[in-house]
């Protein structure tokens, strides 16, 4: 446990959550804004423990929200989203399962909607049970994104991380050498045009798109800027394959790693609370979405803020 005393009468305190990944932050009065002291500690936790748990027990307001997602860079919505030409930073995950993406985080219109069965294209379901990062095969990635809990399931509907840093270092150190030379391609997963209704935006929108977001390759280990922690960067559902390998090679490389980043020993699930924030490193920890609450309703916001590139 960390403590920063701010003053005679306030003391921020970071608790690790799990010995691998996130931390629980109290002392923080987010409805105001952070002194400098305040900002810069929030920001060596989130360096330190990549996912960052903020529990007031009342309702949290979007402005809030937006206050907490700055302290990593401008708001601003994934690449694709701002491709597409929305520049809102809010994406709201409804009771009823659909993905909107809205000027205002808590006041949805319409836009495009990506139903239940689209989900599974876009990483959050499948062979490696969901995790991944949002949309690697980008230009560049958020720094962080921050969820905000509107409607809570009073069963399932938890939120699970997974901490690449300690995927990483819990490797062999022979496994750790090779991989540092490797790169990885990630790409578009499939459906995942038809899950943003691209064919919405005109006939020639695919071939765009497809132009804007060639196949993109990064680096298969990757370095934390400020902590200097190293990371396994691979993302399940869009990690196609691994460069200079054959394909058998890469296929059983890739089923290999991701399996081994969902590791309960790296891993956090978080149990909603009202008025909670949760915010991750959208490169060093992977995310994933809960299907596990129906019948009842579940309804979450998310904002993206700043940009980073993933660098060996």
């Amino acid at each position: 446990m960390a403590t920063v005393v701010r003053d005679e009468q306030t003391t921020l305190t970071v608790t690790p959550l799990t010995g691998s990944i996130g931390a629980r932050i109290e002392g923080v009065d987010l409805s105001r804004d952070l002194d400098q002291e305040t900002a810069d500690a929030i920001r060596r936790a989130f360096a330190e423990h990549a996912v960052l748990v903020f529990r007031s027990g009342r309702d949290a307001t979007p402005e809030e929200q937006h206050r907490l997602a700055a302290l990593s860079g401008e708001p601003q919505p994934l690449q694709v989203f701002q491709f597409l030409g929305r520049m809102q930073a809010g994406i709201t995950f409804d009771p009823g399962s659909r993905i909107v993406a809205s000027d205002a985080a808590s006041a949805p219109k319409q836009s495009a909607q990506i139903k239940r069965q689209d989900l599974q294209s876009l990483g959050i379901a499948g062979e490696f049970d969901g995790w991944h990062s949002d949309s690697s095969f980008c230009h560049f990635l958020p720094k962080a994104a921050v969820l905000r809990a509107e409607v809570i399931a009073p069963v399932g509907g938890d939120t699970g991380f997974a901490s690449l840093c300690a995927a990483y270092e819990a490797l062999s150190p022979i496994m750790q050498g090779w991989l540092e030379d490797l790169r990885a391609v990630h790409i578009i997963p499939e459906g995942f045009k038809d899950g943003i209704n691209l064919a919405s935006y005109g006939a020639d929108a695919e071939e765009r798109f497809d132009a804007f977001f060639p196949p993109k390759e990064w680096p298969l280990v990757v370095r934390h800027p400020e902590t200097g922690r190293k990371a396994l960067w691979i993302n399940p559902g869009y990690t196609a394959h691994i460069v200079g390998l054959k394909r058998a090679e890469s296929h059983a490389l890739i089923r290999f790693l991701a399996r081994h980043i969902s590791s309960t020993s790296f891993t956090y699930r978080h149990h909603w609370q009202k008025g909670d924030l949760v915010v991750w490193d959208e490169v060093f920890a992977l995310h994933r979405a809960p299907d596990d609450f129906a019948p009842h309703e579940r309804k979450v916001v998310r904002v993206t803020a700043g940009r980073q590139k993933p660098t060996a």
